[in-house]
């Protein structure tokens, strides 16, 4: 029998010109005790003298808190979320044309609308761009599905724009955006479509319906549908908490309080089959505590996980001239590894598990131009050339042989580097990485003729590694999720933040593990963060006084 005994000694210690409030001291008491308990529970789990006797399954523990992201192929099922598909949590008065039962059986799906132009197409479907708000005009805007494709505005289900009379106006966004035409311009109709997609509008501090009409305290509906059978769990596993598929909220990142596994709310979906659309309700509290909600949490600034644009300060190289770029020759430089997307070295994505995919990526490797094996976390540039003393044929590609690119050396005059693949002479060899050892430094105003130009100015990587309070250290940034890493200053970094600071997982449980089927972004716009004066950051919650309203810094 093992027993525990708290001691709570409360010290108040008056500095000089310190004021903290009630509320600051209740908050931060609240934080300690919640970190305190956290920390007892581990040093209870782990402890060599009771573990084997009171936790004999610990290490099965660990392994089942860990995520497994798997999503379903488009050729096995589809997965489809809505948040708020009735608008606005369904409580709002200014949108009560659709019922809080809007999305139940019913056929609904998301549009979203991108800043025209900033969609980049990827090889597996997906694309990105910059969000643009939803209130703009439909001649301003690229209208796309949830996996980036484009949408024709005939095939949509938002409602025609309203036109109205702006003397103004002379033409096509002229003098404003909002002009269609001579002293006409456009804006949104209010109308909406029922089973909508409105995950940028989450409101905290508001209520929600649940399909039998009863009003929940700080909620949101969630409308989903899976085209098969949805995991549930009966018998004696009915109300298993590991078995059965979920809705889980997390922050994406983590923040100073979570990591980005914590589970800061969760509901378990009961409906094995589903006829279109059908609709539950998630909570908005913290953790399951009724005094905090979800808030408008930002990041400040970089942190492991966060999304970066390159600038023009970062250093620009010079390197063999690409094969990409030959029209007449098969000799040249390129990277490795190479994809069948034709993205390669630094842009080269991590591969699929799949020993399928393993497989035929390994027999594209050997295909000229071939790469050698490198690890898994290299880059390398390598440089083909023609074959001495061969009977073989130019047309052949076994004409020609591949080699590492030369590495810069010293040329004479002394203070200036070059090599056998590059035409022009430099003064210092590239800092971008091992990776460039074969290129050079570039000018202001560019390379030497017939060399290569290389930078990651306007590319957009994630952050793996930040300094350890270093000026002088730099961050690590990968450009293929994690597969290999290059290093930047801060002052070369852009920090973008996103467009979402909560995300659902559609996560299926079983006894061995946690499989992640689909994630889904959503902005909680309102209420703003409750600050944390002693640390001097925000909470990554609103703090609700004794009836109801959230605590926010004046």
């Amino acid at each position: 029998m093992i027993f525990l005994s708290s001691l709570v000694i409360c010290t108040i210690i008056l500095l000089p010109k310190l004021l903290v409030s009630a509320t600051d001291l209740s908050l931060q008491h609240g934080q300690a005790i919640i970190q305190g308990q956290a920390e007892l529970r581990i040093e209870l789990t782990s402890h060599p003298d009771i573990v084997e006797d009171y936790f004999p399954n610990k290490e099965e523990v660990e392994e089942y808190e860990s995520y497994r992201y798997s999503p379903p192929g488009s050729q096995d099922y589809r997965i489809s979320l809505l948040v708020n598909p009735c608008g606005y949590n369904s409580t709002r008065e200014d949108n009560q044309s659709l019922g809080y039962d809007c999305c139940i059986n019913r056929f609904g799906y998301g549009e979203y609308s991108y800043s025209p132009g900033t969609r980049n197409r990827f090889s597996d479907g997906y694309s990105n761009g910059i969000p643009i708000s939803v209130d703009e005009p439909l001649h301003n805007i690229d209208l796309v599905d949830e996996y980036g494709n484009e949408l024709n505005h005939k095939h949509s289900r938002r409602a025609d724009d309203i036109l109205y009379i702006d003397e103004a106006c002379t033409g096509l966004r002229n003098p404003h955006a909002n002009c269609v035409d001579d002293r006409y311009a456009a804006k949104r109709s209010p109308m909406v479509p029922p089973c909508s997609d409105y995950n940028h509008t989450v409101d905290s501090t508001l209520d929600c319906f649940t399909i039998e009409g009863k009003r929940s305290p700080n909620c949101m509906q969630v409308a989903y549908a899976q085209s098969a059978h949805i995991a549930t769990c009966g018998g004696k596993f009915a109300n298993d908490e590991q078995c059965g598929t979920y809705f889980e909220i997390h922050r994406p990142i983590g923040s100073p309080y979570d990591d980005e596994k914590t589970i800061l709310s969760t509901t378990k979906l009961d409906t094995p089959v589903v006829n279109g659309m059908f609709t539950t309700t998630l909570s908005l509290t913290y953790k399951n505590d009724a005094s905090r909600i979800l808030c408008s949490y930002e990041d400040q600034d970089i942190t492991i996980g966060s999304m970066v644009r390159i600038n023009s300060k970062a250093p620009s190289c010079c390197c063999p001239v690409m094969l990409s770029t030959v029209r007449t020759s098969k000799v040249g430089a390129f990277f490795c590894p190479k994809r069948q997307s034709n993205e390669g070295g630094p842009f080269a994505p991590v591969l699929d598990e799949s020993l399928d995919e393993q497989y035929a990526d390994d027999k594209y490797q050997k295909l000229f131009p071939y790469c050698p094996e490198l690890p898994a976390d290299e880059d390398d540039i390598m440089c083909t050339q023609e074959r001495s003393f061969t009977d073989i044929p130019k047309t052949d590609s076994r004409y020609y042989s591949v080699r590492p690119c030369s590495p810069l050396i010293e040329v004479e005059d002394g203070g200036s580097y070059s090599s056998s693949d590059l035409s022009g002479v430099y003064s210092d060899s590239c800092p971008l990485s091992k990776t460039f050892q074969a290129c050079g430094l570039a000018f202001d105003e560019g390379c030497g003729r017939g060399d290569h130009h290389f930078t990651f100015k306007d590319k957009i990587g994630k952050v793996t590694h930040i300094p350890d309070n270093s000026e002088e250290d730099k961050y690590g940034v990968s450009f293929n999720d994690g597969r290999s890493v290059y290093w930047f200053a801060r002052s070369e970094l852009v920090f973008l933040k996103p467009p979402f600071n909560y995300q659902i997982w559609y996560v299926q449980r079983n006894r061995g593990e946690k499989i992640i089927q689909k994630t889904k972004p959503f902005r909680v716009s309102w209420p703003r963060c409750t600050f944390d004066s002693i640390n001097g950051r925000y909470f990554p919650y609103a703090q609700l006084d004794d009836v109801g309203h959230p605590v926010v810094a004046i």
